[in-house]
């Protein structure tokens, strides 16, 4: 049996990561985010194709917090933001 993962499984995996560590508790912007994950991942990703898979991701942010306006906690401007508050 294969299992074949989709750019999306992979930044969903690199997201929860970033949001795990150093900026757990605190939102973080999908460019912030996209930048964030090609520095993650292998070499050969498309910049393209990581930020369609975020686009993704932001529709449909799963158990990850989806917060319409916040300041990022990387670029400090108000955007879109995805995070975990601290519990």
């Amino acid at each position: 049996m294969t299992i074949t993962y989709t750019t999306e499984d992979f930044v969903r995996r690199a997201v929860g990561s970033v949001l795990h560590g150093k900026y757990h508790g605190r939102f973080v912007c999908s460019s912030c985010l996209v930048r964030m994950t090609l520095e993650r991942l292998q070499t050969g990703w498309r910049q393209s194709e990581i930020e369609l898979a975020m686009e993704k991701v932001f529709k449909a942010p799963g158990a990850i917090n989806y917060i319409p306006t916040c300041p990022c906690a990387r670029c400090r401007q108000s955007l879109p933001c995805l995070g975990e508050p601290y519990r």
